[in-house]
Order: structure tokens, then sequence, then C-alpha cells
């Protein structure tokens, strides 16, 4: 049977010839591989996707072949990729996002600390982003200070006050002070 989306092309003879079927379905095979094989190389230029690349990517920046399991070379190759970066406020902004949801990041000058404040929104990955910064930190950055910030809503309270006055006589003044 002939594909639709190449009977649609075709005049209607071409349906009833074998050999046209044959060739279309081996033809149709060929293509669905080809597509595959298009998606694999294309996910190999992916560093979070990439399989039998990996030595490439290793090759790129450390110029030797790494140990370990697919996942943690690709961290090793993630964090070389950020100690290659110059050290500025879009890279800490990068990678306070890639572990949780980053608010600000400021610098402390004269404590020589880089901020970070996340949102409790979401959970943020303190231990990970500890060991980034820590590849990429220069030496007259002392420390990373995290701190969290939790969400606040304004609640409006409507009712109706009252208020009542009261007047108390004070002692004395009833009386006139001097005679009588």
């Amino acid at each position: 049977m002939i594909p639709l989306r190449y009977r649609e092309m075709l005049p209607p003879y071409w349906y009833e010839i074998d050999m046209a079927d044959r060739h279309f379905s081996v033809f149709e095979k060929e293509m669905d591989e080809r597509l595959q094989t298009i998606d694999d190389l294309s996910n190999q230029f992916i560093l979070r996707r990439s399989t039998w690349s990996l030595w490439i990517w290793e090759w790129m920046y450390f110029r030797k072949t790494q140990e370990g399991s697919d996942d943690e070379r690709r961290e090793a190759i993630r964090r070389k990729r950020w100690g290659d970066r110059p050290f500025k406020l879009p890279l800490l902004r990068e990678l306070g996002n890639q572990h949780g949801k980053l608010i600000s990041v400021s610098e402390d000058f004269l404590a020589k600390e880089i901020h970070f404040e996340f949102s409790l929104v979401q959970p943020f990955n303190m231990v990970g982003l500890q060991a980034d910064f820590e590849y990429v930190r220069p030496v007259h950055i002392r420390r990373a200070v995290f701190s969290s910030v939790v969400p606040t809503q304004v609640i409006n309270i409507k009712g109706t006050g009252y208020s009542h006055g009261v007047d108390f006589p004070i002692c004395g003044f009833e009386v006139p002070f001097g005679g009588g």
C-alpha cells in the first residue's frame, strides 16, 4: 500500500502497480530511519541529550576523556562551561535560575559576599548551587549567602466600627474652691 502522503501526489493508476507499492513501502522505512538518525545526531549537539558524542564534548573542554557515568561526565562538562565564563552578574543570575526561582542577586562589597535571594514558591537546590558557585568563584569573593523569601499576601478586613464616648466626673470640680 502506498503511503497517503505520496498517494496524494500520484495519479490513480499508480495505486494498482505492485512495484510502486513495494518501492514506496521500502522508501517509507528508509525515510523513517533517516529521520531517526537526524534526530539522534541533532541530540548530540545538546549536552543534556548527548550520549555517544560525550567524548567530543570532553575533548573540547578537557582534552581527554573522563571516567564515570554519562550523568557525571555531563555534570563535569557543564561546570567547566560555567567556569570558563566571566564572573559577572548575568552568570550569577543564570546560576541561580538554574537551581531555583531566583528573585535577586547582590554583592556585599565590604563582606566580600554574593547574596542570592530565592522565592519559596518552588524548592531550590542549595547544594548544587554551592558546588557550581565554588567552581566559578574568584579568589576575592569569600562565600555565597543564600536566603529565601516567603511570598506575602495582603489581607483586607472589612467591618463596621463603633465607638462610645463616656464622660466621668472628676472629683473636686463640682465644689468651688475657697469659700462658701
